[in-house]
């Protein structure tokens, strides 16, 4: 058991925050019941009066979520007891309200769930608040860097502050002990050693904040970046505590060649994931490329999850270099005894985009770099999904074994794809693959590996507990949470090659658009007997890599420039993926904002004006031509008046400050035109594939 805590400690921990862990409870609960009244309006006329009143008092209860969410995290990390209380009543009552109104869908009642709608204001930042607490963004904000290392750091900080508001910058941040200062000091001496731009960017960022009116200690932001602990020892990082098992979600495809109608390359990604701060950056750097990336938290750490070290996909350059996805992963393919300090995963992409010219440049260096942080995950060090328009690969393993996944390995045509597993056929001789039982997995070419029989929801604390106590080995954890997200990836894996093979020749842009359209379906029936059904089996339903999960969708064209992305799913009513993956996006658009990366900030900025502009004047056309009822009329107002303020914002301003401010709301506005032009006319995904037998 040398891998596992003293039991002990571990059930102090548990007590501890048994409070906390009882709120996770009620938040997947409404979560779950506001996913399903979801699933129930996108099957409905979206400019039918009542769905657009269903969806008016969804948000409602979505709001509550998020101020429910915020106190609880802030209960969590501060031991606030009147934040706990503030919690347990956002719950109540958005439960009583969820729970009113999937009654009211169900049985098509035209009754009112609510007259009592939130008062939002923007508190002097650029999002929405409800009774001072920060909701997370319907659209992205997009946050745009240029000059040096310490300028740009200073400019991110500035920024957040400008979005969010002040508190952002300290969210996350926490006072290190004299050992994590020690630790912190030691991660950045290898990132100084490989990436020395990392150390000024937040000097920069501190001097930022600083400027914000945030004094911040440099080494607990670096401690963002890099992190304050040792190197894991054992898979899950089941050494340091209770462990992490595996995440099932994330999403990727990349087509160039004879896979699109003119060779170029189109990738798409999505993060799935409960929504978050999350931004896109745009950066244009005195020395190498311009490139953008999204990442996940605009701190660095997301809420429930910890830190991610500002982990996030997909990302490009002007070079033409697109970083796609984290690959799939966990996999943990490397052996433990070359684990050690190595580089985190998003300090390395910013390196690569902004340095390499192609993707097998950045293959060989991301060779030789050190294997690092494996044992904590995708996020805790290098490797990916790299492509530009003659090559791709993904870096499933760079040692023992060296599984570098390339077109064609399994029959792929000029396409690569990947989720959140395996599938290089060499991944087996992987140290934790070959310590499970014989016969524990299957693989296929399409598809990856998959456990041999179907494998239930493993994330529970009964498994915990038997994992504490003894009963079950660090192997055995492994081998069952692996199995659990494996078997979930392995049919999204299945759904993509069957979406490249069947569109072969033809994945452009709106067909990459489309396939993120063409959402899975949820059980039907009783919610509860499908959740006890996955847990013990992990039968679910038609599994498709378009589901409520998606905290965005991303697609990018890197030779022209084109990058694009919706917050949450690109359809309403995209059915879960899985009982935990039930999840809803306040404000849900369903619409693309797009960017042109240029040679600079301002032609960026200048081209995702003119296009606000032609969507705006396209978006008063169809609403003119078309008469709405009440409801949907009044949605469409609103829509129209957001654009028109946003495009009447300032434009003869271009300090980066300025210019940031200008990109935002001429992405805001792009959403909001296509919002109404989508309204009438809906864009359409694909018809689910049918389900083929693996090779």
């Amino acid at each position: 058991m040398a891998d596992r805590p003293k039991a002990l400690d571990s059930v102090r921990l548990a007590a501890r925050n048994a409070p906390i862990f009882r709120l996770y409870r009620r938040r997947d609960r409404l979560r779950a019941t506001l996913c399903r009244v979801n699933v129930a309006l996108g099957q409905a006329d979206p400019q039918d009066p009542l769905t657009r009143r269903r969806v008016r008092e969804l948000d409602t209860a979505a709001v509550l979520l998020g101020q429910a969410r915020w106190n609880a995290e802030r209960a969590r990390a501060t031991g606030d007891t009147a934040a706990l209380k503030r919690a347990r009543q956002a719950f109540s009552e958005g439960q009583r309200l969820a729970d009113r109104l999937e009654a009211l869908v169900a049985d098509g009642s035209a009754e009112q769930a609510t007259d009592r709608f939130p008062v939002l204001e923007r508190a002097g930042t650029e999002i929405d608040h409800c009774q001072g607490v920060p909701l997370v963004p319907a659209i992205t904000p997009v946050v745009v860097l240029r000059g040096s290392d310490e300028e740009m750091g200073a400019q991110y900080a500035r920024q957040l502050a400008i979005i969010f508001g002040r508190w952002i910058l300290r969210y996350g941040v926490r006072r290190l002990t004299a050992d994590e200062r020690v630790e912190v000091g030691r991660w950045e001496a290898v990132h100084d050693e490989h990436l020395p731009w990392l150390g000024r960017f937040v000097d920069g960022w501190v001097a930022g904040a600083r400027a914000a009116g945030v004094d911040l200690d440099r080494a607990s932001i670096m401690d963002l970046w890099v992190g304050h602990r040792p190197p894991a020892t054992s898979w899950l990082d089941a050494s340091s505590g209770l462990p992490e098992l595996p995440p099932i979600a994330c999403t990727s495809l990349a087509a160039w060649g004879d896979s699109t109608p003119d060779g170029a390359l189109v990738a798409a990604a999505t993060g799935d994931h409960e929504l978050s701060y999350q931004v896109t950056v745009a950066a244009f750097p005195d020395d190498g490329h311009p490139f953008v990336h999204t990442v996940f938290s605009a701190a660095g750490t997301l809420p429930t999850v910890g830190p991610n070290w500002f982990f996030g996909h997909p990302g490009m350059s002007r070079s033409g270099l697109a970083y796609v996805h984290h690959g799939g992963g966990p996999k943990f393919l490397e052996p433990r005894h070359t684990w050690g300090y190595g580089l985190r995963r998003t300090p390395s992409v910013w390196h690569l985009l902004r340095y390499a010219t192609s993707a097998r440049d950045a293959r060989e260096t991301e060779q030789s770099w050190p294997i690092g942080d494996v044992g904590r995950g995708d996020q805790a060090t290098v490797g990916g999904f790299y492509a530009d328009a003659d090559y791709a690969y993904v870096m499933e393993g760079r040692d023992d074994p060296a599984a570098v996944r390339e077109a064609g390995l399994l029959g792929e045509r000029d396409f690569l794809y990947a989720n959140n597993s395996a599938m290089h056929p060499d991944a087996v001789h992987s140290e934790w693959m070959r310590r499970a039982p014989d016969g524990s997995w299957l693989w296929d070419r399409e598809g990856g590996y998959r456990p041999a029989a179907p494998r239930g929801m493993t994330k529970s604390p009964g498994m915990l507990l038997k994992w504490l106590s003894g009963r079950m080995s660090t192997d055995e954890l492994l081998v069952a949470g692996m199995q659990f997200a494996y078997w979930n990836s392995y049919h999204r894996n299945m759904f993509l090659r069957q979406m490249a093979d069947t569109h072969h020749g033809r994945l452009d842009i709106e067909a990459m658009r489309a396939i993120y359209r063409t959402v899975g379906t949820a059980p039907t029936g009783s919610w509860a007997a499908s959740v006890r059904r996955y847990r013990r089996t992990g039968e679910w339903s038609h599994i498709s890599a378009a589901h409520a999960s998606n905290a965005f969708v991303a697609v990018m064209k890197p030779s022209t420039g084109y990058y694009s992305l919706c917050t949450g799913p690109a359809r309403r009513g995209a059915a879960p993926m899985s009982p935990d993956s039930a999840m809803i996006v306040r404000g849900e658009t369903n619409a693309f904002w797009d960017l042109e990366l240029s040679d600079t900030p301002t032609a960026l900025v200048e081209r995702a004006e003119t296009l606000a502009d032609q969507l705006l004047g396209q978006a008063r056309d169809a609403a003119a031509g078309t008469t709405l009822a009440a409801e949907a009329a009044t949605d469409v107002a609103g829509w129209l008046a957001a654009a028109q303020a946003d495009t009447s914002s300032p434009r003869d301003v271009d300090g980066i400050e300025d210019l940031g401010r200008r990109v935002r709301a001429a992405t805001r506005a792009q959403v909001r035109a296509r919002q109404v032009l989508h309204l009438g006319d809906p864009p359409p995904g694909f018809a689910f594939p049918e389900r083929q037998e693996p090779t």
